[in-house]
């Protein structure tokens, strides 16, 4: 049996793992830990990057599993929108390395305004829209588009995305 690790006990990345796992298939155990990203609460840019890997890293020490998974958000200004997405990170125990990102989507002024501020992006999510804990729930993402997409739904491609060398791997005993 192989076993994943994911760096995060969020509710809404383990159950966006799950839902990644049953839609490919695979009957691995889920392992959560909680796992520091390494980087700063509001990670900019290549700073996601570094999180997501720090968390899958860290997660394969942690627990000795055979994979470590990790999602990290993050926001960064490109053509002077502020963008926010997600990376996702995994990495065997035998060193297999693989990354993934979410879908982006723009972030309004005011919530940029706040990050700006040194808030983070559920922090400021939860400001503007008078919520409480938006980043276990639905997300920046579900709350700008009415639940349309969610945080749950914006991390299952990137993760079947990350895992999908790995679990050809596995699967058809072809290499990456």
């Amino acid at each position: 049996m192989v076993t994943i690790a994911l760096g995060s006990k969020n509710p809404v990345k383990i159950s966006a793992t799950k839902e990644a796992l049953e839609i490919l298939r695979l009957n691995w155990d889920l392992i959560a830990t909680d796992i520091d990203s390494g980087v700063d609460k509001q990670p900019f840019c290549d700073q996601t990057y570094v999180g997501a890997r720090n968390r899958a890293l860290n997660a394969i020490k942690a627990t000795n599993a055979d994979i470590g998974l990790g999602i990290e958000g993050g926001v960064c200004n490109v053509y002077g929108k502020f963008i926010a997405n997600a990376v996702v990170y995994v990495i065997t125990k035998e060193g297999v390395e693989n990354f993934a990102i979410s879908s982006s989507f723009t972030l309004p002024s005011s919530i940029v305004s706040l990050i700006l501020q040194g808030k983070e992006l559920g922090e400021a999510s939860d400001i503007i829209f008078k919520t409480i804990n938006s980043k276990t729930k639905e997300g920046a993402v579900g709350l700008l588009t009415n639940n349309i997409i969610d945080r749950k739904t914006l991390y299952v491609q990137p993760i079947i995305l990350a895992l999908y060398p790995i679990y050809n791997t596995i699967i058809n005993n072809t290499l990456f």
